[in-house]
Formats: structure tokens, C-alpha cells, sequence
């Protein structure tokens, strides 16, 4: 396709600019192609663990000190230790440290009194051999002394024909070390079956409805709605009877509510002294088949 120029020819200027631009172009393509190679390379010729490589300082590591300080163990300095490692003894030691001193009783541990001496333990148990035949025969001589003295007793209540008395029970001198008093078992049930009481008839008018505001904050625990009074004191008897173990200690409270437009009796559960005794009843009525619910008086 022909360009149409209107006939004249391009100038000298417009020539020169377009030849910078295109070397310029170039340039800058072949600096790109050298940096992206370059960076080829140096990825292939990299290290592919990726660990760097640290250069270590001059001078040792480690030095042992002048003065350490601290104690000497007590493995050191021993002759085995050196003929277990070199199999065979060490030299003479230049410098020799002597073992401390043993630590001895204090002051007050040694004002003791001191032990007998021989020849007053010989005079003290020649004194008691000497006493212990004495002590012997006035023992023998009081027993046979109350055993004639029983016999004329009994002698004197057969000719008389009066009961014979009941034998003395032994008694403990109260200064005698021991348990004074003997302890007896507790007297087991007759049945193993534990005997229920049945709940009583309880009429209409003798039931009692609660009618004392409780102060706020007392912990309740609430077992039912029910429409008559007669009906809450027998829903509580029959929970008595089954639940006897959990509900023993507890006072049966009814209270009058009016809502839903009709009136309503509350047996509640009332005697605990927190809420999470109020809870604890709960999950084990709940456990049960029992209703309950741990209430707040307002």
C-alpha cells in the first residue's frame, strides 16, 4: 500500500530520531535478555538445600578460665580413675589438698546425761533380784487369802439359801493406758427390704398453701403446677414414696399463682442452703423421671 506524503521528502531530523529510538530499543532489549540469563544462572548454580553458609570467627571457641571457682568433685584427683583411663598410675601430685573436717554434734546435742557406770547397773539389778522374791510371795499370799475368803462366803450363802451374786466384772484402774470404753456394733436391720410408708389421704381443705413471701434470694426448687392444693400435697406424697432418699430433710411449700387467667398451685421444695444444692436435687429427680427446676425468689 502506497503512503501518501503529499510529495515531499522526509527531513534529516526525523530521520536521526527514529534511528536513536530503535537503537535505543535495542540496547534496552539485549540488557534484558542479559539479566534474566543471568539470574538463570545463578539459580541453577545455587546451593539447592538452602542452607546458609555461616563463616566462623577467629580465635577458640571455647577457653578455659583462670580461676573457675566452684567445688572440686568428688571423683578428682582419685589413682583408680587415672589407672581406669590410662591403664596405668599417675605420677606424684604437685599440689595436695587435705579433706575437710567431719562435722561433729553441736553444743546442745552433746549436754546429755551420761550412761551408768557398770558397778551401779550390777548394784541396781542385784536390788531387784533381791525385792522380786519378796514381791512374789506377798502376791501368793493375798491370792490364796481372797480365794478362802470366797469359799466361806459361798459356804455362808448356800446355808442361808440367798441367790449367789453375780460374779464383779473385772474393773480398769482409770490411770491404766488403753480404750476405756469398748465399742459395740450397730444392730443390723431384721429385713434387708426397706419399709415404705404409704402416702396419707390428704383432703382438700387440710392442705396448706403457703401464703409467706419468702425473703429474695432464697433458693427453691420447683416440682409442679397443679390446679388444686389437694392435687399439689399428692403429687408431693407420691414423689415422698419414691424419692424418700433425696426429698428426706426438705419442707413441702404450695403457693398460690394467677396466671394465664385462672389460678394455679406451685409445689416447690424449700431448705437449701445454696444453689448448687437446689442443682443437685434437680439432676437427681431429673435422673428419676422427676420434674424439677432450681428457682430464685425475686
Amino acid at each position: 500500500m502506497a503512503v501518501y506524503d503529499e510529495g515531499f521528502a522526509p527531513t534529516a531530523d526525523e530521520s536521526r530520531f527514529s534511528n536513536v529510538m530503535n537503537y535505543a530499543g535495542a540496547a534496552l532489549s539485549l540488557a534484558l535478555i542479559v539479566g534474566v540469563g543471568f539470574w538463570g544462572y545463578k539459580l541453577v548454580v545455587r546451593d539447592v538445600s538452602g542452607i546458609p553458609v555461616v563463616r566462623a570467627m577467629e580465635g577458640d571457641m571455647r577457653v578455659l578460665p583462670d580461676n573457675p571457682g566452684g567445688a572440686v568433685a568428688l571423683h578428682t584427683g582419685l589413682a583408680v580413675n587415672e589407672v581406669a583411663a590410662s591403664g596405668e598410675a599417675a605420677g606424684p601430685e604437685d599440689v595436695l589438698y587435705l579433706a575437710p573436717a567431719e562435722s561433729g554434734l553441736a553444743a546442745e546435742d552433746l549436754e546429755v546425761q551420761l550412761a551408768p557406770a557398770a558397778s551401779e547397773i550390777l548394784e541396781a539389778v542385784a536390788e531387784a533380784d533381791a525385792t522380786a522374791g519378796i514381791e512374789e510371795t506377798v502376791t501368793a499370799v493375798a491370792a490364796a487369802t481372797e480365794e478362802v475368803d470366797e469359799i466361806a462366803l459361798l459356804a455362808q450363802m448356800l446355808a442361808t439359801g440367798t441367790a449367789t451374786p453375780p460374779p464383779a466384772a473385772g474393773l480398769v484402774d482409770a490411770s491404766v493406758p488403753g480404750l476405756r470404753n469398748s465399742l459395740r456394733p450397730m444392730i443390723r436391720p431384721a429385713a434387708l427390704t426397706v419399709t415404705r410408708a404409704a402416702p396419707a389421704q390428704t383432703g382438700g381443705s387440710e392442705v396448706a398453701v403457703t401464703t409467706v413471701a419468702f425473703p429474695p434470694g432464697t433458693h427453691l426448687v420447683h416440682l409442679g403446677a397443679y390446679p388444686s392444693p389437694a392435687e399439689a400435697a399428692a403429687a408431693w406424697d407420691r414423689l415422698s414414696a419414691r424419692l424418700s432418699q433425696y426429698l428426706s430433710g426438705y419442707d413441702r411449700v404450695i403457693q398460690i399463682s394467677n396466671q394465664s387467667g385462672g389460678t394455679w398451685y406451685r409445689l416447690r421444695a424449700s431448705g437449701f442452703a445454696d444453689r448448687a444444692e437446689a442443682r443437685r436435687l434437680c439432676a437427681v429427680l431429673q435422673a428419676e423421671f422427676a420434674e424439677c427446676i432450681a428457682v430464685v425468689t425475686d
